[in-house]
């Protein structure tokens, strides 16, 4: 039987209602599953196939999850060498999972995975440190990872040329190609790949061979996947996306916008000149048919180990602290790499010039950081350190040395007395005054851990009259928030709330110029996470309490700044096994109530929780300079 008919044979669509084993016999799982809040399914599919360009064209809707090889070994140690930049841990398998199952989740709460069959067959591999999938097989721990998955068969017609891309990609090093990208190639790919009929034979034998065992796994565990052909997406790429968007239950699906594909198509004529010569050698009888003898038990070739560039980030970031080199090597053991190519890594780190450049420049700039640290320790010896002042009556010039120019918080009762907003600022007032006006507010926040760095994914556009009654619906949540960057108050229909209150003489412009006058409301559990602001901010609380946890500038070493103005640490509930210095922070607690004025001055760090339907006013026009260099 020729391959075309062993293909022909197994991707014959059968349906069976039978379940296997491990349906009806694995036990409850008590550890993690993979389940999303509304549906999570697997791209099963073999290498050269069209992943890419399917699981990018989901994800770019943003609404059916961000299918990635979640198992694939390079993105997991991209995650392990990130976790590592922060922590003082390695990233365990189960935390991994974890943490993939909610990068995978789009904010609707559909997850995506993509999972070749050489990645299905090493599940139990992957799995055996966590306890609930050990002595499992494949497709046992699929049922109870995923008990509840829907699944995409995604295959290719054509074997010859699927086999002749893995071969030229694996030689190359170049799995995809986008405009104004460049992949990092490993250390000895070719730019020229070797033509072998007998690799190409092999390796569409073990494609055939491996779709033969997607169709096993489906038939011996019931399940009805969705067919999708690489030809047929490549004919009709927007047919196929919504295709899979209606079959996953996305609401609405026909209006949702697919951007253009990103990725090149890669054959060339270099794929056509092999497909020529192999179908010749073919056609003379001239190549051993045989097992699939690669390296591989999926019969696919085995990639060279080579660190990920994630981690020799983290070698770097390791040799600038003056890392012990020992210290170094067993952490990349640790995470699946050879001793021999740790050793390897290491030798190249210690005579890269850059590196070592880096090392110079880092201990100058080191000396900074080390007073920095200084002069915290110190400020921790005040017996005031943990207290906020209350001030009425504060003039100008005290303001501005004992508070502004000293770089220390402090509330101001009796500002806001005569501001017409607090008693004015009912749901019955702002809808009449600006109900029918749009506003753009930060939704489904709830489903995206990082949902301030994500911002710019979660805005959505409301008439003011429907937000007003989500926030006083008496539900307590942090999925909806009007944040600052909503610029509203900058917009001419926001005029009627402006007359509502005015800015404070005695230390801001009277009329705040620009992007300087702000307006914060949302519900009760509103939080924004522990961060620091570039420039000093005044706070005006109108309605509603909220929380305010503050740590002073000077204590920055303790806070684990992991991206741009933001901590990497849960204030609420901080892990000391993954943060330990962050014991060493001086939180100071404080509530803010309606009708108080808090300063919060530049650096400080500052995590925020509403305790009620809140509205606040915050200002950063202050009659003194305010426009810092943080670089």
């Amino acid at each position: 039987m020729n391959l075309r008919s062993i293909a022909l044979r197994h991707l014959a669509p059968r349906r069976s209602a039978r379940l296997s084993r491990a349906h009806r016999s694995a036990p409850k799982m008590q550890g993690v599953r993979w389940t999303a809040p509304t549906a999570t399914y697997l791209i099963c599919t073999n290498p050269r196939s069209g992943s890419w360009l399917l699981s990018e064209g989901l994800a770019s809707t943003s609404v059916a999850g961000k299918p990635r090889e979640w198992f694939n070994t390079l993105e997991e140690q991209n995650h392990r060498a990130s976790w590592r930049m922060k922590n003082t841990s390695d990233l365990s398998y189960e935390a991994y999972l974890a943490l993939a199952r909610k990068l995978s989740t789009s904010s609707n709460g559909i997850s995506g995975i993509k999972l070749h069959y050489c990645e299905f067959a090493e599940l139990p591999r992957r799995m055996e440190s966590v306890p609930t999938f050990q002595g499992l097989t494949s497709a046992e721990i699929m049922t109870q990872l995923f008990p509840r998955a829907k699944y995409i068969w995604l295959t290719r017609r054509d074997k010859t040329r699927q086999a002749i891309s893995y071969l030229i990609a694996a030689q190359t090093d170049e799995w995809w190609s986008i405009d104004g990208a460049t992949p990092e190639k490993r250390e000895g790919a070719l730019d020229s790949p070797a033509f072998d009929p007998h690799a190409i034979a092999r390796q569409e034998r073990a494609l055939v061979e491996n779709d033969a065992k997607w169709q096993e796994f489906f038939d011996e565990n019931g399940i009805d996947p969705l067919m999708v052909a690489y030809e047929d997406m490549v004919t009709d790429y927007d047919g196929t996306i919504f295709k899979v968007l209606n079959w996953l239950g996305v609401s609405d699906a026909a209006s949702v916008r697919i951007p253009p594909p990103r990725l090149k198509p890669q054959s060339n004529g270099l794929n056509e000149d092999w497909l020529t010569r192999y179908e010749a050698i073919k056609a003379g009888g001239d190549l051993r048919q045989g097992p699939s003898s690669t390296d591989e038990p999926n019969g696919l070739l085995r990639r060279p180990e080579t660190v990920h560039a994630a981690w020799k980030q983290w070698v770097a970031h390791q040799k600038l602290f003056r890392a012990n080199d020992d210290a170094i090597v067993e952490v990349l053991t640790n995470n699946g790499y050879s001793r021999a190519t740790a050793l390897a890594e290491m030798k190249k780190a210690a005579a890269d010039p850059y590196l070592l450049g880096a090392v110079r420049a880092h201990q100058r700039l080191k000396k900074g950081a080390i007073l920095l640290n200084i002069l915290g320790q110190l400020a921790r010896l005040n017996s005031n350190a943990n207290v906020i002042d209350r001030r009425r009556n504060l003039l100008r010039n005290q303001f501005r040395d004992q508070y502004y120019a000293a770089n220390r918080p402090v509330i101001i009762e009796g500002l806001m007395s005569h501001w017409k907003a607090m008693t004015k600022w009912t749901p019955d007032y702002l809808k009449d005054v600006v109900g029918d006006r749009i506003v753009e507010v930060m939704t489904s926040r709830d489903a995206d851990p990082q949902y301030e760095i994500n911002g710019s994914k979660h805005r959505t556009d409301l008439s003011f009259a429907a937000y007003v009654d989500m926030v006083y619906s008496g539900k307590i949540t942090n999925d909806y928030y009007m944040v600052a960057n909503n610029a509203f108050l900058q917009r001419p229909e926001a005029k009627p709330l402006l007359e509502d209150f005015t800015a404070f003489p005695e230390y801001l412009n009277p009329v705040p110029s620009g992007n300087q006058c702000f307006l914060w409301f949302g519900p009760a559990g509103t939080v924004t996470p522990l961060h620091h602001d570039t420039s000093n901010i005044l706070i005006a609380q109108v309605a509603g309490r909220k929380r305010y946890r503050m740590i002073p500038t000077s204590q920055w070493q303790y806070v684990y700044n992991s991206s741009g103005v933001f901590s990497d640490v849960d204030c609420e509930n901080p892990d000391f096994h993954r943060h330990p210095n962050f014991r060493n922070a001086t939180v100071i607690d404080v509530v803010l109530e309606a009708g108080e004025v808090l300063f919060v001055p530049v650096g400080w760090w500052h995590h925020v929780r509403a305790l009620d339907v809140s509205l606040t006013v915050s200002f950063t026009s202050f009659l003194f300079p305010n426009h810092f260099v943080l670089e």
